[in-house]
């Protein structure tokens, strides 16, 4: 049983910090950076007043919970699995960042009840009408599917409501999470808040059955995430869908005349490919048997060439419009090679570092958390050095400055380099192996053509 003394403990997280918002500048700063895009949607629909549960999907880690906070621009005590709390200077660190521990069984049968304090907690924390975080989900993955959901949420959220009568007002709030790589810097990140769901809306159910009614809060959870998610359900076939929704997403926006090229039309497009694909699975099974084996030859032929559909979905590729970006690339290789050797350590080091981590949710986190505490320090080290041979302060100044934005510069140029590479690769492949080169187009064409019969058959029925 949590004492007073026990609860006064996270005093902390039971009102706004003004260090934390403080701290927050930096790291948010870092956040956008981290990103190449960041979209939001919803924001109308978090509540400005009153406790909230945050509730979003679980693919990546750290990176899930920042999402939300930096988007949201709410501080928000998220719960979070217990073993990153072993260490004792982590585990104050992540209660200065409002994180509580989460046992689960493989943490040990015997820790499970330590579950009741954090739980007591993140009641108090409600109580004073601050925001909790927890995952339905319980845990991550490296798929854009939904896992089963656990009754974590509406036990916490029925366990503070019944303790203050259900005067609390308590608002869930379902958010879907997606990254286009999730596992990768300069990634777009897109974040959904749907419509909050009010606990006492159950609270009839919950006095006449807790069970039955934290299950209905569960399942009207799950339905409410589902919209904001792209959620493939099919596991045999999954490879496939996400091939073809990668494949297919800027035809089916322009056939449907959804608008722009923008990350919204293409949530909304993956969305519509992604139904149609399941209705015709059930429908077609043979069919779809052989859309998946045309999907696994395309993408075999695209990888043994090193090459994206980027250059593949080009009507043409112009000799000269390539020549000229690449005098414009070389062009760049000064600011390239300065930004890229400036930023070696920063850079290559957490990518050695996470080869070793087998777990890709946690890549992210990991550059992340280097960007945020170890390059500050690479840099200082670096600008000491210089200092130590010129004298002037404008000059130690400018290569201050010059570090972090001439390291994104070195990024972005390496992307065009990417994009670049790949044409190219494209155009070789059309005169030196042109027989691939006509199967990996006939291939793409063939396959759109499908799924423009799939996608206006299942906008028929629908």
């Amino acid at each position: 049983m949590a004492t007073k003394d026990d609860l006064n403990k996270y005093k902390n997280l039971y009102k706004f910090s003004k260090l934390w918002a403080f701290c927050s500048i930096y790291v948010t700063a870092l956040h956008n950076l981290f990103y190449k895009n960041i979209v939001v949607e919803g924001l109308e629909n978090i509540p400005k007043n009153g406790p909230i549960i945050f509730a979003p999907n679980h693919q990546n880690a750290l990176m899930d919970p920042l999402a939300v906070l930096f988007t949201s621009k709410k501080q928000i005590v998220f719960l979070a699995r217990a073993d990153i709390f072993k260490n004792k200077l982590i585990a104050k660190f992540l209660n200065f960042l409002k994180i509580l521990p989460v046992f689960r069984i493989r943490d040990g049968k015997e820790n499970l009840t330590n579950n009741d304090f954090t739980f007591n907690v993140a009641v108090k924390v409600l109580e004073s009408g601050q925001n909790v975080g927890l995952f339905p989900e319980a845990r991550h993955t490296d798929k854009r599917r939904l896992l089963n959901f656990k009754k974590g949420i509406p036990r916490l959220a029925f366990l503070a409501e019944e303790k203050n009568n259900f005067n609390l007002n308590i608002k869930i709030i379902p958010v879907g999470i997606y990254y286009s790589k999730y596992n990768k810097m300069r990634s777009i990140l897109h974040v959904r808040y749907g419509k909050p769901i009010n606990v006492n809306d159950f609270k009839d159910e919950y006095l006449e059955s807790p069970q039955k009614a934290m299950l209905s809060l569960r399942d009207a959870l799950e339905e409410a995430i589902k919209p904001l998610v792209i959620n493939i359900r099919s596991i045999e076939l999954y490879d496939t869908y996400e091939s073809i929704r990668i494949l297919y997403v800027k035809n089916l926006i322009k056939k449907f005349k959804l608008g722009k090229l923008s990350e919204i039309n293409r949530f909304k497009a993956d969305k519509i490919t992604i139904k149609a694909l399941e209705t015709f699975e059930q429908d077609n099974p043979e069919e779809m048997q052989g859309i998946k084996e045309k999907v696994r030859e395309y993408e075999e032929i695209k990888a043994k060439y090193f090459l994206s559909n980027q250059s593949i979905e080009k009507p043409f590729l112009s000799i000269f419009r390539l020549v000229i970006n690449s005098i414009i690339i070389l062009l760049c290789i000064p600011a390239f090679l300065y930004g890229l050797i400036n930023n070696l350590f920063t850079y290559f080091i957490p990518k050695m570092l996470v080869l070793k981590i087998k777990d890709k949710q946690f890549h992210s986190s990991i550059k992340f958390g280097w960007a945020v505490f170890v390059i500050p320090l690479i840099y200082a080290i670096q600008i000491i050095i210089v200092a130590l041979f010129f004298s002037k302060l404008w000059i130690i100044l400018a290569y201050a400055i010059s570090l972090p934005v001439f390291g994104l510069i070195a990024r972005v140029i390496s992307e065009w380099i990417n994009i670049l590479s790949g044409d190219w690769k494209l155009l070789n492949m059309r005169y030196m192996y042109n027989a691939d080169y006509h199967r990996l187009k006939n291939l793409h064409k063939d396959l759109i053509l499908e799924l423009d019969l799939i996608i206006t058959h299942w906008n028929r029925k629908a």
